[in-house]
């Protein structure tokens, strides 16, 4: 398997995400989303993929939120916002505020713009990192963006194969007690069929990266997820460039203190009228507001989680993997998934893109990104050749 340039993501171990995306654990529900992104004191609004009630874990959706955010803030008359993080959501923020004539300034811990977004040249060609997907294409405005800027998108349909198992798993699950998770639905499930555990490793554990004990079984596997996706071929780089254009962005500038006083708001040091907190719901603990964050914020924080997905990408002399636009491999025990499209048609050189899930990823994912490559070539896919 003669591999000419790799790359690896380490999400669960960044400090400024913590995971992948958001997720709701099993004694919560959508409304957790919309309390944590309801405004506190008119001068401060927590806002991301992570409040929004319906697309959740999407890059339209953080999209959305952070337009919401400002929106909120010129209807309250702020003349001067501080946006913290330069994501898609922060980055919308910022844009709808100079559009309407705020100052506003971006803070961002990291020394690139995109936060979730991310590509990196693997070879020659960039790839993403994080969100690779314009999800839900049709009802997509960042869809929209996509086909302005002219970046070639493809459809992917990662199809499960058990349309009848699926429909019975999915109304077990919104049939379960309020605060049941969807391990305890699965242990209830009498006489399960052999297909359900990998039904529930492709279309759970893949689009979660969740423990099963913890999500909740009512509002854990959340709608939308897969429909109409198109795979931008490349990166989101173009779009997230454009999102910022023009931006006040103050790069390698953590945030750390969020005060609320009588006379506006301090971040840092730093005085402004408002401020929009775009950091993911992993990392937002290591933010201290003062006065703390109300007790209905810091509940439904509780109530939500990060999954874990990481990404692995492979380019190679020749394709060693089935001549298949994508497939899946599943791991030596349940609840461990990956799933891999061929990218070869990015630039015409072999490349595979592979997104794992599951315990397995405890003991692939050690070492040196070396390490990791070389475990999943022997560990994952020689094994499924």
């Amino acid at each position: 398997m003669p591999i000419t340039a790799s790359a690896v993501t380490h999400w669960a171990d960044d400090p400024w995400t913590r995971g992948s995306w958001s997720l709701i654990g099993r004694h919560g529900t959508p409304a957790d989303r919309v309390t944590l992104g309801t405004p506190i004191r008119d001068r401060i609004r927590l806002t991301g993929e992570a409040t929004h009630p319906t697309r959740a874990g999407m890059t339209h959706g953080a999209h959305e939120q952070g337009i919401a955010a400002a929106t909120w803030a010129t209807h309250h008359g702020h003349r001067d916002v501080i946006v913290v993080g330069a994501g898609i959501a922060g980055l919308a923020a910022a844009q709808h505020l100079r559009t309407h004539g705020v100052t506003a300034h971006v803070l961002e811990a990291r020394h690139r713009t995109g936060g979730r977004t991310t590509g990196t040249d693997v070879g020659g060609f960039t790839f993403d990192l994080g969100a690779n997907w314009l999800q839900q294409y049709d009802h997509n405005p960042l869809a929209r963006l996509a086909e302005q800027l002219a970046l070639p998108v493809v459809p992917t349909r990662f199809a499960s194969g058990h349309d009848e198992l699926e429909n019975e798993l999915r109304r077990r699950l919104a049939a379960a007690p309020a605060h049941a998770s969807v391990a305890d639905v699965l242990a209830a499930w009498p006489d399960p069929p052999a297909a359900l555990h990998r039904l529930v490793d492709t279309e759970i554990v893949m689009d979660t990266g969740a423990d099963l004990h913890w999500l909740s079984a009512r509002h854990g596997f959340e709608p939308g997820v897969g429909d109409g996706d198109r795979w931008i071929i490349g990166s989101y780089q173009p779009l997230v460039d454009h999102l910022a254009d023009g931006l006040d962005i103050h790069l390698g500038t953590p945030v750390r203190t969020i005060t609320d006083t009588p006379h506006g708001v301090t971040v840092d040091g730093r005085h402004t009228d408002a401020v929009i907190v775009t950091v993911p719901i992993g990392a937002l603990p290591d933010l201290t507001f003062t006065p703390p964050l109300p007790a209905a914020h810091r509940t439904a924080l509780a109530r939500l989680g990060m999954g874990r997905v990481e990404k692995i990408i492979l380019r190679a002399t020749d394709r060693f993997w089935p001549h298949t636009p994508y497939f899946r491999i599943h791991g030596p025990t349940d609840r461990s998934i990956s799933e891999w499209l061929d990218a070869t048609d990015a630039d015409g050189t072999p490349t595979l893109v592979g997104l794992l899930a599951g315990p397995w990823l405890d003991t692939l994912w050690t070492g040196t990104d070396h390490d990791i490559t070389t475990r999943v070539l022997t560990d994952v896919l020689h094994a499924a050749a």
